[in-house]
């Protein structure tokens, strides 16, 4: 691959002049308009830094974000392939890095990584920083002092007397070289348990039991023979070397096994909160695999309204965040840098604070009272924590934005409904008042002029539209007290042809000379139901017939026993409806095509709410020949009584 802009690699390590050579990348970085990251390379030596040599690379880090600069930390048992490498795989196309401080005879014996860098670099451009004396270490950075651990030198050297316990059952049968091998199989075996200084041990005590129990003169340090002398030195050559390699892969493995465990951490954690919904479930599922790889106690806080953070999941108690500690969160909220305890911003607080810092800006803040752990002891677990903080921030993010998303849709579409409500409205209740008002005007204007006929003619029609009127008020009544929920249903046992009876009896004036064809069992058995809203449904379900068919289609209506209930069947001889629209019928507004009677588009998701309010079900289906049938089912827990047959 090939870069498609300038892309800068500055590598840092524990000395203060890496500080200088940020300063400098960044330099080249802005006069050639190039992105720039700056990488710190641990080793297998790096674990044994003194602290203020791991402060000088937090720092360092710090200062490369603050400047603008993407910071990794890689890690490799050798810095030049593992620099070579992360830049071949981020089109770096030039690396910046300081000039050795080591003298002559040591580059020329031990090498130097600028030269293995310019060595294998290729068509990467090296860049060689020198800086002044006084910011070079005087000295590299020793171990930190440690208090010495007697277990694993008291292994090793039991390890050395089992050894020559062994070499010296063997020496009667074998040569005294295979008494050498048993030693040194001692040495790995210590060297994969304990310390270098420990594995040192082992073989310092190995040659000196070879010589003092196994070479003549025996049980003295002297030799007979000067030849002996090369053999120890081979033996603890080998032996050194054999050690302080088992103990390097050893170092080796435990770094990468403990980065598996922290990438698995991040992972487990990315993919739980990738399918959590809802802040505060992220907010729990967070807090929980922070408690797990950190440990300590652990809050998370969340601005109000009025931009003040207020804890919204903890693992505090009993402990509880004073005024200072939510001072200090609230700089680290507005100043979007860690502070607290181990930091450089108000570093006297007890607790760590870290920022949410997300795309669109900072959404929280992670507390920590971190009491004997020690978070920010490393680089590498420094960014472990802002790796979890970057995963809970854009976590957080998404579920605000969803928020966000799920509450302007509620909001489009109440500003749907209503705008479909007043178009309807508007329209439904301006027709049947102008018509009630134009044949008030003219009885009132013309009456005494008008022959009786004329005025019973808009009477009649005064009266139609004031039923109209009504029936359109009663539908959004109805629908307005079932979506606010204050509908009870009052159930009794009744029976169905007496609610069709009595819905048809509503209807006597529009129904004229329009067939009527009931099909209602005698032995139809009574149903627990409310009689006012199932009266209601059957009304809505005729009048929506009497609207969609011509004046001479009969509209049938039947019932029968289906399982332990009824299904009512109201159909008609009508177009029908649209394929696929059977059930859009059913949503509250839906109004059917070239209507002369129009109406709101209310009455069948009335007849959806009170039928469903009742444990049943509706819907309608098109019927062979043409037409629709509408069927609603009412169901008892237990078998309804039946009506006994009417003797004819």
């Amino acid at each position: 691959t090939w870069p498609v802009t300038e892309r800068i690699l500055v590598c840092v390590g524990p000395s203060p002049f890496s500080a200088h050579l940020v300063r400098a990348g960044r330099r080249l970085a802005t006069r050639l308009g190039a992105e720039w990251v700056v990488a710190y390379i641990e080793t297998p030596d790096g674990a044994r830094l003194a602290e203020d040599a791991r402060a000088r690379v937090l720092e360092t880090l710090r200062l490369a974000e603050s400047l603008g600069a993407e910071t990794v930390i890689l890690s490799a048992p050798r810095m030049s392939d593992e620099i070579l490498s992360y830049a071949r795989s981020r089109n770096v196309s030039k690396i910046v890095i300081g000039k050795p401080g080591r003298p002559l005879w040591k580059r020329l014996l031990l090498g130097s990584i600028v030269d293995a860098l310019v060595r294998g670099s290729g068509d990467i451009d090296i860049y060689v920083i020198s800086g002044d004396r006084e910011t070079e270490p005087t000295r590299r950075p020793r171990a930190r002092p440690r208090p010495i651990a007697w277990p694993p030198y008291g292994l090793a050297v039991g390890a050395v007397v089992a050894a020559t316990a062994v070499a010296w059952v063997m020496v009667p049968r074998f040569e005294l070289a295979n008494v050498i091998m048993v030693y040194l199989l001692a040495v790995v075996a210590v060297s994969m348990r304990t310390p270098r200084g420990a594995s040192v041990l082992a073989s310092i005590l190995s040659v000196a039991a070879f010589d003092f129990f196994f070479v003549p003169p025996y049980f003295t340090v002297a030799v007979a023979d000067s030849q002996y002398l090369l053999t120890f030195a081979a033996m603890l050559v080998v032996a050194l070397v054999v050690s302080g390699l088992t103990v390097r892969v050893r170092g080796q493995a435990e770094a990468a096994a403990l980065r598996e465990r922290r990438t698995s951490a991040v992972y487990a954690m990315s993919r739980e909160l990738a399918g959590t919904r809802g802040i505060q479930q992220l907010l729990d599922v967070s807090l929980r695999h922070l408690a797990d790889v950190f440990g300590g106690r652990i809050v998370l806080l969340l601005p109000d309204a009025t931009g003040g953070l207020e804890p919204r999941a903890s693992m505090l108690a009993p402990f509880y965040l004073d005024q200072n500690d939510k001072a200090v969160a609230q700089w680290a909220f507005d100043h979007r840098q860690m502070a607290g305890a181990g930091t450089d911003n108000l570093p006297g607080a007890q607790m760590l604070f870290v920022p949410l810092v997300a795309s669109r800006g900072t959404v929280g803040v992670l507390g920590m009272r971190l009491g004997q752990a020690r978070v920010l002891d490393t680089p590498e677990q420094r960014h472990l924590l802002e790796t979890f903080a970057s995963q809970i921030a854009l976590a957080i993010e998404r579920g605000l934005l969803a928020e966000e998303a799920q509450a302007a849709h509620v909001s489009a579409e109440a500003e749907r409904l209503r705008n479909a409500l007043l178009s309807s409205v508007s329209h439904d209740l301006r027709t049947p008042l102008a018509s009630i008002t134009g044949g008030v005007s003219s009885l009132l204007e013309s009456g005494d002029s008008l022959d009786a006929e004329t005025q019973r003619e808009l009477l009649r029609a005064v009266h139609e539209e004031a039923e109209r009127l009504n029936r359109l008020v009663q539908n959004l009544l109805e629908m307005t007290r079932l979506e606010s929920g204050s509908v009870q249903v009052r159930k009794d046992w009744h029976s169905i042809e007496e609610l069709v009876g009595a819905a048809l009896g509503r209807f006597n004036r529009r129904l004229g000379q329009r067939p009527i064809v009931t099909g209602i069992p005698a032995d139809l058995p009574l149903v627990p139901l409310d009689p006012v809203l199932i009266e209601q449904v059957l009304v809505n379900l005729i009048d929506n017939a009497l609207k969609y068919t011509p004046p001479e289609s009969p509209i049938e209506i039947a019932g029968r026993v289906e399982g332990d209930g009824v299904t009512v069947e109201v159909a008609d001889r009508g177009p029908g409806l649209p394929p696929g629209e059977e059930r859009r019928v059913f949503d509250k507004f839906y109004r059917g095509r070239a209507v002369a009677d129009r109406g709101v588009g209310l009455g069948l998701a009335i007849c959806q709410g009170i039928v469903e309010a009742h444990g049943g079900r509706i819907w309608a289906e098109n019927r062979p020949g043409g037409g629709v049938a509408f069927r609603f089912t009412l169901a008892g827990k237990d078998p309804p009584p039946r009506m006994p047959p009417v003797d004819e």
